[in-house]
């Protein structure tokens, strides 16, 4: 085969098997995500006064959002809970507002060089052994239960909803569940940047993670996420249960998977967080979520634990493939441009009109049905709703294939540092 032979044969075969086997997940999620939405709908609420909530929320340099996030973890309807905020090397006025929202129900973690700044697994790690040697080790919480000690994490522009506990604690009722995420919200949806980004928090937890669900597979996210204690205690290094990947929450639920927990996620309470205003910060914040899915592929052989079998090992492997098929895809997609520009070879086999509607939807049928989970369980009024934001969205997933570009190149230049994501200054909260 000549070299525009074998461009034809992976534009044309090894990117059309990435996208069925995309396509094809995405149906078999889109399927058990309603199964397991309708077990969640039955099954019985939990007590969130049966645990004690330990809240942390990592902060660099947040003086613009950290007094609106602890004062809404404040108003958080938890009968026992610890908000422990982690300055971790501030160079701004954060701790000068963390001094004056101090209270009995705030714990301060201050770190200085050379252990800050070290990136946020370290800032967790350092928080978990504050509150198993320090907190913990008082008289008020001498009975708990380290089963019954449930740690959230929450940003430090996240804006927690106050029945979150309550909401959540059902899940842990059952003990081999070892953590949990709540869906994410964009609060600050006042373009359609931050609009699109909003839809597409919510197609993952409503349409991947309700899916992944059914099997006790789904994936924890930096920003609320909730984690049994015993099951991070299993999975600890010397150094703590957090790792040193961009994506470290990732590969958190990863080995709590290989462990024999399960992941689960519960769509009817949210974390709100900003979105991105500006597309060149959103390229970069996910530029680094991407590099991050790229790190974690070097553990793929977790997937041969004991513990994670059948057809829960096919749906993480799948999960952990996707940036792989990103990237077969995104290097179909150029090479076929060029080759239609430059070399007069059809981008579509347009003298056959069957076949061109059968690629179209091949390739924009998993967006579709994405979005479908905006209008699920809504009748003809989630149908409108479905059409209404089926195409910005695909043009929105259009703008951001040069994701998968940035990431890989990242990780091939062995770059793992990046900039913090910029905050938008907040307005006071009315907690």
């Amino acid at each position: 085969m000549g070299v525009w032979d074998w461009a034809v044969f992976v534009i044309y075969y090894v990117s059309f098997v990435a996208i069925v086997i995309g396509y094809a997940w995405t149906v078999v999620l889109f399927v058990t995500g309603g199964r397991y939405l309708r077990v969640l709908r039955e099954r019985p609420a939990g007590s969130e006064a049966d645990y004690l909530w330990v809240f942390m929320v990592p902060a660099l340099n947040e003086g613009v959002t950290i007094a609106d996030s602890v004062e809404r973890l404040r108003s958080v309807a938890a009968t026992r809970k610890i908000i422990l905020v982690i300055n971790d090397g501030s160079d701004d006025d954060t701790g000068d507002v963390l001094a004056s929202i101090a209270g009995a129900d705030l714990e301060v973690l201050t770190r200085t060089a050379p252990h800050a700044r070290v990136g946020k697994a370290a800032a967790l790690n350092a928080a978990f052994e504050h509150v198993e040697r320090t907190i913990l080790a008082k008289p008020a919480y001498s009975d708990i239960d380290p089963s019954r000690v449930i740690f959230g994490i929450v940003d430090a522009d996240g804006r927690l909803a106050p029945e979150a506990p309550a909401t959540v604690a059902r899940h842990f009722e059952d003990p081999e569940v070892g953590g949990v995420q709540v869906h994410v919200h964009i609060y600050n949806q006042t373009s359609w940047l931050t609009r699109m980004q909003g839809l597409e928090f919510r197609i993952f937890g409503g349409l991947y993670q309700v899916g992944r669900s059914w099997w006790g597979t789904a994936f924890l996210g930096g920003n609320g996420q909730f984690n049994r204690m015993t099951a991070l205690r299993s999975v600890a290094s010397d150094e703590g249960p957090w790792s040193h990947y961009l994506t470290e929450d990732q590969e958190l639920g990863l080995r709590c998977l290989a462990h024999g927990w399960r992941g689960e996620h519960e769509p009817n309470t949210q974390v709100a967080q900003q979105g991105l205003n500006d597309l060149r910060r959103l390229y970069r914040q996910r530029g680094r979520w991407f590099q991050g899915n790229l790190q974690v592929l070097k553990d793929f052989g977790r997937l041969n634990a004991p513990r994670l079998h059948g057809i829960r090992r096919l749906d993480v492997a799948i999960s952990l493939g996707l940036p792989i098929l990103q990237m077969i895809v995104g290097l179909a997609l150029v090479l076929a441009i060029v080759l239609a520009v430059f070399f007069n070879v059809d981008y579509l086999p347009w003298g056959s009109p069957l076949l061109v509607v059968f690629f179209v939807q091949l390739s924009v049928g998993p967006t579709f049905l994405g979005v479908m989970v905006v209008g699920r369980g809504k009748g003809l009024a989630g149908v409108g709703s479905t059409l209404t934001a089926a195409i910005p969205y695909l043009l929105y997933t259009w703008l951001m294939w040069p994701v998968v570009g940035i990431g890989l190149w990242k990780q091939l230049r062995g770059s793992t540092t990046w900039a913090k994501t910029e905050r938008e200054v907040v307005a006071p909260s009315a907690a």
